[in-house]
């Protein structure tokens, strides 16, 4: 008999939410997070507000302030740095085996959502362009059958959204973005291992330069 998923529990439904709301910029940096204020937006108790905060704590998302309470973190530039320095290595890994274990159907899905963000791109659909994004370089992990690294990369994709809704909200996306996916899927799609790490690792430093010429240079 197969076991049924289980629902997700209030925490999980708080901490989706929360994370939702950061990631679109609902709850911008430095924006203070009040347990009775969440609590009372999401009609729960405190408690899963409170385990779902301190998810987001470790995950970096959120930070302390002041004496007992919690903001959403500012993006800093280092911290963008440490973000894609990580990034580089675990989708240039991933690509790497993508290119030895993908199947005819993944190439087919792939291929899909590369199209599916360039007509995005070409329509300036913003927050089709982050879904898209994320969804090729999520694909990519997924295929590499690798579950440590799946779960690896989930923190790490959570950041990358926010920063990446940021800069598109500040202007946009260069259509080299949509190029590299596609070129990065060809080489996977050609089982060329090296060369598929090589494109996704030389994405992910120019993600970072892209990144960090449209933030403010007083962000530390």
């Amino acid at each position: 008999m197969t076991a049924l998923p289980m629902p997700p529990s209030r925490t999980e439904q708080v901490y989706e939410a929360i994370v939702d709301d950061i990631c679109t910029g609902r709850l911008t940096p430095g924006t203070p997070l009040r347990q009775e204020l969440l609590a009372a937006r999401f009609n729960v108790s405190r408690q899963p507000v409170q385990q779902a905060l301190l998810l987001l704590r470790n995950q970096g998302l959120v930070r302390e302030f002041g004496r007992r309470g919690l903001e959403v973190a500012p993006l800093g530039r280092e911290f963008v740095s440490h973000l894609y320095d990580l990034r580089a290595l675990l989708d240039g890994h991933a690509a790497l085996l993508a290119a030895q274990r993908r199947t005819d159907a993944w190439l087919a899905e792939a291929a899909e959502i590369v199209a599916a963000g360039q007509q995005a791109f070409t329509e300036r659909a913003f927050a089709r362009m982050i879904t898209a994004d994320v969804d090729f370089h999520r694909s990519v992990v997924e295929a590499a059958g690798n579950p440590l690294l799946t779960e690896s990369t989930s923190v790490l994709w959570r950041n990358v959204q926010r920063v990446m809704g940021e800069v598109l909200l500040q202007g946009g996306s260069p259509a080299w973005v949509w190029e590299d996916h596609a070129a990065i899927l060809d080489a996977v799609s050609r089982r060329d291992g090296p060369r598929a790490e090589e494109l996704a690792r030389r994405h992910a430093q120019h993600g970072e330069q892209l990144i960090l010429d449209a933030m403010p240079t007083d962000r530390t």
